[in-house]
Formats: structure tokens, sequence, C-alpha cells
């Protein structure tokens, strides 16, 4: 035991320089580092606004009440910032999340705060523009420092240079070896503590011994281990749920990891079913309440587009029509949720209108564009008519975009990922889309480009987001890159 675990532990310090840390000092840290920053964006705007603005003497401006105030709105923002940094180490919740709870976090201290103002009678004693200032600065101002050092500390823990959680294992001389030989538990922030092979703790009659678990447990709490990692057999329920019984004296996390070498799959968490308890590897990228937010959302951007943007319509229409023989509209068959099928609306752009399986991708300077064509491809104003499939319910206004079923099929040949895209809504634009992936996609790095970030929007869907994205459909021109 002894020497497989120095000698992963050696592998561990030739790597890199870590630190050893503890997630309640982290969380800590994070607290008084936001507190106090919190504290100065409040107090800051209140000195500013009676010195240069109001021109109040030095002497005259009230130190005491706004510096009282402002340390009431740092310590109960540095309270829930401790709370958020905790989630954001236990890996509980994605980074855009914590950042969305910074702002809650921040109206939540200023409300608070601005409350017991008011129910000590000292609330008309604090400028309201000045306080109103300050909550507006202060949301860029901290979500921007919450940015830089969650960024700070991931690349840290993801380099292997912060360890700040120490687990200890248990399981037979060869499952334990290989899970940490691929566990890589050092680039995830934990420690290892210590090992105990169950061939170590058989009696006489060849069963492992209970008590061995027990006493190896016991000295590794005390040593501050957080973790007990089972490496085995997960299907021996009966066994697992003697080794957990023996525990459950301690307060620490007990953990299950199966022996295999698979890296790749994933559980993501465990789901009541029935009378059992089942391992989820898979779970939809939306709950109803969010599939229902994002439609009315939908509903209500498509119905105000169309509207808004009815004579735009007519004039391009009436340029189609005087450009070249043919319909104004054209509708394609799409592959869309669920791998469904769709027809897309679409503004004629070219002098041909081909759909199915038998097509050609346009390409730079193809000949089949028409004059009007090519301005409303460039523009994105050809794509406008998919506010009919947004409506209807095919669409949506944000999501991975949709391609021809023959390109769909030779794209999802060469990444396996790819089909992946289905398990949401096609948008009329995209995370992809307004980081420059548009248009061609001839090499293998743009393919595998546009599906990692379209599964990254999956993944970390969020209403914010959506309405990012669609601030930089419009102003980023990374949007109009590539567009053909």
């Amino acid at each position: 035991m002894a020497q497989t675990e120095a000698s992963y532990q050696g592998v561990e310090r030739r790597k890199v320089r870590r630190v050893v840390a503890n997630q309640a000092v982290l969380c800590t840290a994070f607290g008084l580092g936001e507190g106090a920053l919190a504290a100065v964006v409040m107090l800051l705007p209140a000195l500013l606004y009676h010195g240069l603005v109001l021109n109040v003497a030095a002497g005259d401006i009230p130190f005491g009440l706004y510096g009282i105030y402002s340390a009431v709105v740092g310590v109960l923002y540095g309270a829930f910032s401790a709370v958020s940094a905790n989630q954001f180490l236990d890996r509980a919740q994605p980074p855009h999340t914590t950042l969305v709870q910074s702002v809650l976090s921040w109206t939540g201290a200023f409300a608070i705060a601005l409350f017991g103002a008011f129910f000590i009678g000292v609330a008309d004693d604090l400028s309201r523009v000045s306080l109103i200032a300050a909550f507006v600065l202060g949301v860029p101002a901290l979500l921007l420092a919450r940015t830089i050092a969650y960024a700070a500390v991931t690349t840290r823990i993801k380099a292997g240079r912060l360890q700040f959680q120490k687990v200890a294992v248990v399981g037979t001389r060869s499952d334990t070896v290989r899970f940490l030989v691929n566990g890589n538990l050092w680039k995830t922030g934990y420690r290892l503590a210590g090992t105990l092979y169950l061939e170590d703790t058989v009696d006489a009659q060849g069963a492992f011994q209970l008590s061995a678990v027990v006493d190896f447990a016991q000295h590794w709490v005390s040593h501050g281990a957080e973790f007990i990692v089972f490496v085995g057999e997960i299907g021996d329920i009966d066994g697992l749920e003697r080794l957990t019984n023996e525990l459950k004296r301690f307060a620490i996390n007990v953990v299950s990891v199966p022996a295999t070498d698979n890296v790749s799959f994933k559980f993501l968490d465990v789901v009541p079913l029935g009378p059992n308890n089942a391992l989820r590897s898979l779970r939809k990228p939306m709950s109803d309440g969010a599939v229902l937010m994002k439609r009315l959302f939908d509903i209500a951007g498509a119905g105000f587009g169309l509207t808004l943007l009815s004579p735009l319509f007519a004039v391009v229409a009436l340029l189609i029509k005087l450009d070249s023989p043919g319909p104004v509209f054209f509708r394609q068959e799409r592959r869309g949720f669920n791998g469904r099928t769709f027809h897309i609306w679409k503004f004629r752009s070219m002098t041909v209108t081909e759909s199915g399986r038998k097509m050609t991708q346009a390409k730079v300077g193809d000949k089949r564009i028409t004059k009007i064509g090519a301005f409303i491809r460039r523009t994105s104003i050809d794509e406008l008519p998919q506010l009919i499939n947004v409506l209807s319910g095919e669409m949506s206004l944000v999501g991975p975009r949709p391609h021809a079923l023959v390109h769909d099929d030779e794209l999802g040949e060469q990444v396996a990922s790819y089909a992946h895209r289905q398990r949401i809504k096609p948008g009329i634009s995209g995370w992809a889309q307004v980081n420059g992936y548009r248009g061609e996609t001839t090499t293998f790095e743009q393919i595998e480009g546009r599906t990692r970030h379209d599964l990254y929007y999956i993944d970390n869907w969020s209403i914010f987001l959506d309405c990012w994205i669609i601030v930089l459909t419009v102003f980023s021109s990374k949007t109009r890159r590539n567009a053909v």
C-alpha cells in the first residue's frame, strides 16, 4: 500500500508545484475578498457624490454613517459569496450560474441593508443618488471580479496547482491502482490522503474485516479527509450497504466508483425510480419550466419581430421579384428537435431552390446566388422568415443552426457528437454563429468548432444567455464573418 501511494503522490509532485488548501479556507477567502470589494463599491460613490457634486466639505461628509452602511452591505455580500464559492468548488453548479448568483446576492445584500437602515430610522440620511449609483456600478464590478477569480481558480485546479479536498480510497489493489492512474484526481482539486487494499484486511476465513475499514476511515476523517471512495463492483448493493452503514458514525462523504478503465462515460446523478435509486447517465437538457420560459420568450420575440419587420419583408419581396424569376420564399427540409424533419422558411437568394438529400452547399463566389441574394445572405436578412418557424414551434430564436439533410448526414459521419445538437430546438441564431462559426464547413476544425459551441450552449442554457446571443447577433462583427 505504502509503495503504491508514495509512487502516485510522487508523480503528482513531479508534475506541478501544487498548493494544498482547505475548501472552508478558500470559501472564506472568497467571502472576505468579494465582501471588501462590495463595501468599497458602496462607499466610494457616496463620498464622490458628496465631495464632487454637492461640494460638501470633507469634515461634514457623514463618513461614519456611510462607512457602517457599506460595511453591512459588504458583510452580507461576503456571506452570500462564501456560499456561492462553496457550490462552485463542489461543482454543484456551472460557473455561469454562480455569476447570476452574484447579481442576486448584490441585490439581496443591498435590499437587506436598506431595509435595516429604514427600520432604525436612518434611511432618510442616505443619499438616494449615491445609493442608486453604487448599486448600478456594483453589478458589472462584482461580476467582473467574480469572473476573474473563478477563472483563475479553475485554471489552477485544471493544471493541478490547487488541491483542496482530501480523499481516501478503499478497494482491491488492482482496482485502486486503475482508479488512481486513470482518475487524474490531482487535476480536479483532489489530493490522495491514503489507500486501503481490501486484500490486506481479510481474516482467517478469507472475509473482509469491516473493522479495518472503520479504523481506516476514522484515521483519515481525523486528518481532514472529505471523501471515502470505494472502488469496485457497484452492482454489489448489499456489500456497499454494509460498508456504508459502518461509516454512518462519521461526518464524511462516501462515494462508489466502478472498477473500469472507461473514463469517458459519466453518471450524472442518482434519481428515485419506484422504491429504488437509479443512476442517471443522461438528462433532458432543459426542465419543463425552462422549456415553457423559452417558448414564451420565442413567441413574444417572433411576434414582435414579424410585426416590426413587416415593411422590410415587403421591400425585400419586391426586390427579389425584380431581380430574378422565381418565388419570393422557398422552403427547405431540415432536421430539427429530436431528429424530426421540418421545412424551414427563407427568402430566396439563389436561382435554384434545392431541397432534400440532393443539393450543393453554397460557396464563396457561387454563381447561383443572385445580386439581391448576396446582400440578404451577407446581412442574414434571408433568415428572417424563420420567425414563422419560431411561431409554429419548429424552431427557437436561439439554438443550434439546422442544416440541410444531406449536410446533416455528412457532418454526422465526421463528428460523432454532431447529432447531439438535436436535443434542443434549432435556432435562427446560435452560440456557434456569434463566435464566427458560420457559412461553409470545409475543414474538420470548422465542423468540430461549430459542434463544440452548440453543445456548450445546450449544456449551459439560460434565458440570459439567449438574450446575450441575440445582442451579439445584431451587433457583433463575428456573426457576419464567413457569410456566403
